[in-house]
């Protein structure tokens, strides 16, 4: 596995952080593995929960889950966001060569969301490919098995994100469309890379938020997180390939967000085997980024 790739703004892997401009940059990977120490030691202890959750209400009727999913409770609707499925072979194409588990990963976390919360609609907020300018011939057969997959389970609908270019010539073949927004149970979903209007409070992806921390030997842990304020929410990514940006690093990507005060925003940490890790409002994060936070 090379420890370092020639990527460009829409490319993020295994902890490398998203660049914020459209020229190509280096990233390097960090030196520990996701869950070093130490660094992962101190974020837990950062939460202001008792123990691990596995659902967490943030608002009437709605939930964060250790899904990497929002519950509409009474819709028994999920929103999940940024698979970015076919996301190893667009790195092939670039001469980027990786373990391909990206799928395998995916179908057992639908899996579990739908085991632990029996629901029948599952609305994806965008971005659920990757390649822009194309349909690669993996994402033709990765896009088919997981929405055939939900499709056994839940009713799924799809809202259209930046990647999602060419995604309506894989979905005629499912007999599904491919919308600009979901208008469910009093919110508004879009992936968020374009403004909304809509009287609702909104749902979206895109951004792939992380709470990013590091501890004294340099150890680097990246974890998705939902940002939550009372007229957005922010979904973490549902691919386990994007580890996301620092929740604090302003200018955010999203015009929606970047427009959103955020200081008493809360941030909920998402990891697969500790559950929910509810950090408290950005400002809080903010107080101790000078000891724990990537700058």
């Amino acid at each position: 596995m090379p420890t370092k790739a020639v990527l460009d703004s829409n490319v993020f892997l295994f902890g490398f952080e998203r660049p914020r401009s459209n020229s190509h940059r280096i990233l390097e990977k960090p030196a520990a593995a996701q869950h070093g120490g130490i660094a992962f030691l101190n974020l837990i202890s950062c939460s202001r929960l008792p123990g691990p959750m596995d659902r967490l209400e943030i608002a009437k009727g709605v939930e964060a889950t250790r899904d990497f999913a929002l519950l509409l409770r009474d819709e028994r609707a999920l929103v999940i966001s940024d698979l970015h499925l076919g996301f190893e072979g667009a790195l092939a194409e670039q001469g980027v060569s990786i373990p391909r588990f990206q799928r395998r990963v995916i179908l057992e976390r639908l899996g579990q969301m739908f085991d632990r919360t029996k629901a029948e609609q599952v609305i994806i907020a965008g971005d659920f490919k990757h390649e822009f300018s194309k349909n690669l011939v993996d994402e033709w057969v990765e896009v088919k098995q997981v929405l055939r997959f939900i499709r056994d389970r839940a009713k799924p609908v799809l809202v259209r994100g930046n990647h999602d270019n060419y995604l309506a010539t894989i979905l005629g073949d499912l007999n599904l469309p491919l919308n600009a927004r979901a208008d469910v149970g009093g919110y508004t979903i879009v992936h968020g890379h374009e403004e909304v209007s809509t009287l609702h409070p909104i749902i979206m992806g895109h951004e792939h938020p992380a709470v990013k921390l590091k501890d004294d030997l340099g150890a680097t842990v990246s974890v998705p997180a939902f940002l939550v304020t009372e007229r957005l929410i922010v979904l973490p990514a549902f691919s386990p390939l994007a580890l996301g940006v620092d929740v604090s690093a302003y200018p955010y990507l999203s015009p929606i967000l970047n427009r959103t005060p955020i200081d008493d925003a809360r941030v909920i940490g998402v990891d697969e085997k500790e559950g929910l890790l509810d950090f408290g409002p950005m400002k809080r994060l903010q107080e101790i980024r000078g000891a724990l936070l990537m700058k």
